[in-house]
């Protein structure tokens, strides 16, 4: 819990209308040792975004990027397995046989 906070403090401001975040409404969608995903949502503006902290030696990088998921519908895509070539051939294949 000590480092989910740790990487909220680099979490500061919403990207889209620059009002600073209530953490309490963060989810953390996802963890491991060098990587924190979290979803929040801004209290001023609504819009939601996804902000990924990455750790490393050379320091602390975030990213957030704006979404219309909610966090439970976050969680549900991020726990998916990402598209490969094979599925996109696959696809391919099923749209020209029709």
């Amino acid at each position: 819990m000590r480092e989910q906070e740790h990487n909220l403090k680099n979490l500061t401001k919403c990207p889209l209308c620059k009002a600073k975040y209530d953490h309490s409404g963060a989810f953390v969608l996802q963890e491991n040792n060098s990587r924190t995903v979290f979803h929040l949502t801004c209290s001023e503006c609504q819009s939601a975004v996804l902000a990924f902290v990455t750790e490393s030696k050379q320091g602390v990088v975030s990213l957030a990027v704006a979404t219309d998921l909610s966090s439970k519908e976050a969680r549900v895509i991020l726990g998916k397995n990402a598209i490969g070539k094979d599925d996109v051939l696959e696809m391919y294949k099923y749209l020209n046989n029709k």
